[in-house]
């Protein structure tokens, strides 16, 4: 990551909240955390927007930090065989509106990043197909690489 010190103004006032920090609480693939996935995806979608020149890294980290700010533990025995994974994105929008004050686009990006799990909602930004890639890439390195530490110092 190329500009280390802008990431972390643009997702500090995310990462202190009290609500984003329940994430760290619940799993969200392996022994990663929410909150641990949430920042790798926001970090390689910061870094990715670099590479590809997006201009509104600010709507792009935001839409990122927050893209599974669900609220609960999926892994649930009433949630995990759920439609969870067709839900979570508007779940985690309207919690991103009511906590974080999301704009439309930044509201837009976290309920288009499960495409094409979600086959009629396809990004309509370029951030959301960033979103889209880094979120996949990271949910896949944190499913197949089981023997990944989890990173306390987070």
């Amino acid at each position: 990551m190329k500009d280390a010190a802008l990431f972390d103004t643009l997702a500090a006032g995310i990462c202190g909240h009290p609500k984003f920090c329940e994430s760290k609480g619940y799993i969200q693939h392996g022994s990663v955390s929410v909150y641990e996935h949430s920042l790798d995806v926001a970090r390689l979608s910061f870094s990715l927007g670099e590479l590809f020149r997006i201009t509104d890294k600010e709507s792009l980290v935001r839409a990122a930090l927050l893209h599974d700010f669900f609220c609960y533990d999926w892994h649930v025995p009433e949630k995990m065989w759920s439609l969870h994974g067709w839900t979570h994105p508007v779940a985690a929008a309207e919690n991103g509106r009511k906590y974080f004050h999301l704009s439309d686009k930044e509201a837009s990006l976290v309920r288009t990043h499960m495409w094409p799990y979600t086959l009629l909602h396809p990004p309509k930004y370029r951030e959301g197909w960033i979103l889209c890639l880094a979120d996949k890439v990271c949910s896949l390195s944190e499913t197949l690489c089981r023997w990944r530490r989890p990173m306390s110092t987070r």
